[in-house]
């Protein structure tokens, strides 16, 4: 583990593999360890980089409640990318990771070569576009908070886990799990704030130049599956893949599939950047 002073608070990632490098922007509710069976199988032709966001992982909690954003993970990538890499580079976000590949995408374009974005967490695209489902993902969101804040921590996490994969997915899990997440609890709910506060607009998103793959999840819900049609169709140089049976945690539960995908959209970001 390789850590990285940022304004005053430590952030911790991971490297390993070889060749040229790429960054894997983890989940909410995560870290970098995430992308364990991702990064291996791909450490033969990469070097990749796995940061533990901020009030992530082992990485410190931000100071400043209610201050901790997108941008402000953007601005502490960019660092670990500036002290670690050659660039630009390749950035694959997924989820909350992948709302803060799109601001680090257009915060410092000079970075980043290009990007793959699995069901990124950009709820706020929904409200530019009018779509009702935004009401659900803020709800979602809201629930959380709320559950946290109210001492029951357990309730918000069956909530959200069971909204994302399935009712039961939670009551599944082994109580090693379970306390993992929990253990996080007040982290993520700084995450879910975050996610709120994120105004990205069609705009922006369409001012992105670079390759982009964004996929998703066959079963996903309706709400991350629109968020994924809004940023694809935003992005001129976008491609959109479907994961089969996969829902939102796809680099968990599909982490082979993933590494196909990945090699595809590295391949094509190899073929744009030699025209």
């Amino acid at each position: 583990m390789a850590e990285i002073s940022f304004r005053g608070v430590r952030a911790v990632y991971r490297t390993w593999g070889q060749g040229p490098a790429l960054v894997l922007l983890h989940a909410g509710g995560s870290s970098g360890a995430q992308w364990t069976k991702t990064g291996d199988a791909l450490a033969d032709t990469h070097r990749l980089i796995a940061p533990d966001l901020l009030s992530y992982g082992a990485s410190d909690p931000w100071p400043v409640p209610g201050g901790l954003t997108h941008e402000l993970q953007a601005h502490l990538v960019a660092d670990i990318i500036e002290a670690e890499s050659s660039i630009p580079l390749d950035v694959v976000g997924h989820s909350y990771g992948g709302a803060t590949a799109l601001r680090l995408a257009l915060q410092r374009p000079d970075l980043v070569r290009s990007l793959m974005l699995i069901e990124p967490m950009v709820s706020w695209l929904l409200k530019a576009a009018n779509d009702p489902l935004y009401e659900e993902g803020v709800s979602i969101a809201n629930t959380f908070i709320a559950s946290v804040q109210a001492g029951k921590p357990e309730t918000g996490w069956e909530f959200f886990i069971d909204t994302r994969n399935g009712t039961g997915t939670w009551a599944r899990m082994s109580e090693e799990t379970r306390g993992r997440f929990l253990a996080q609890s007040e982290r993520v709910r700084e995450g879910f704030i975050s996610n709120l506060n994120h105004r990205m607009s069609l705009a922006e998103c369409g001012s992105i130049r670079v390759p982009v793959t964004v996929a998703r999840g066959a079963t996903t819900t309706p709400t991350d599956r629109r968020i994924c049609e809004l940023v694809h169709g935003a992005i001129a140089q976008s491609h959109y893949e479907v994961i089969p049976e996969a829902g939102h945690m796809s680099p968990f539960t599909h982490p082979l599939e993933v590494v196909r995908l990945v090699q595809e959209h590295l391949a094509r970001a190899a073929e744009h950047s030699q025209v």
